[in-house]
């Protein structure tokens, strides 16, 4: 086989490697995880969560490309905002509204703990007793596509078990319970997390995990405000 149909043969079988990870579109489907706490509710009042404010900063840095580049050790993604490109490391398109999604994910699993009388989502934060309020500071994702300085010919190391990809998932994300009467500050915290995976020729994991990077985040939540509405129920009955 001549070298040009050679090099081409492995640029064919690269395309097809990263094809196969990117034919499929995302879609954020978030199912609440916590369970009704003992004894609740413990406030009886009604949350309000609205939409979450996005303070991401929305740069998009996507060079897979450069991989091709001789003595490049791979091409990368670097995304502020993951859900504006239409392909990423191992998927395609992602269907994602991060303020309204992760704002009604936070609804759901407190609504679920029965903490509180009622919990919703909704475009009205005055409706409720309290305020959910919500800022997301980072969704930044970072995918690698390792071609080990060999340009177009480096899937061929993939073949014999090297890794394919390296992708990283961040979420950060700022929320504040407050009393929508006094103004009282009953929770104000910040939360971060993060996800590491390596691709492989034979195994193209998800690179879209912000789902259960979120899961994390509400588990936290949860514990969060259950110890601080049971200390103020301590606090409460110790004055009386």
């Amino acid at each position: 086989m001549c070298k040009p149909c050679f090099r081409d043969l492995v640029g064919l079988v690269l395309m097809a490697a990263i094809a196969s990870g990117c034919a499929s579109q995302k879609m954020w489907v978030y199912a609440p995880k916590a369970k009704p706490v003992a004894g609740g509710p413990l406030l009886d009042k009604s949350v309000a969560v609205p939409a979450f404010t996005d303070e991401r900063p929305n740069v998009n840095k996507n060079y897979v490309a450069l991989y091709l580049i001789p003595l490049m050790p791979f091409g990368w993604q670097d995304l502020g905002a993951p859900e504006g490109v239409q392909l990423h490391v191992t998927s395609g398109l992602w269907i994602f509204k991060p303020s309204e999604d992760f704002a009604k994910a936070t609804a759901a699993e407190l609504a679920n703990t029965k903490i509180f009388r009622e919990v919703f989502f909704t475009n009205r934060p005055s409706e409720g007793d309290l305020v959910l309020e919500g800022r997301i500071l980072s969704t930044r994702y970072k995918g690698k596509l390792l071609t080990y300085c060999l340009s177009a010919y480096g899937p061929l190391l993939w073949f014999v078990g090297a890794p394919a990809g390296h992708i990283r998932n961040d979420l950060q994300i700022a929320l504040a319970l407050k009393d929508n009467k006094t103004g009282e500050t009953i929770l104000e915290t910040n939360y971060e997390v993060s996800l590491v995976r390596w691709a492989w020729l034979y195994y193209m994991p998800e690179d879209f995990n912000y789902d259960t990077l979120f899961a994390e985040i509400a588990k936290s939540m949860v514990a969060d405000v259950e110890k601080i509405l049971r200390a103020r129920l301590l606090s409460q009955q110790s004055r009386k």
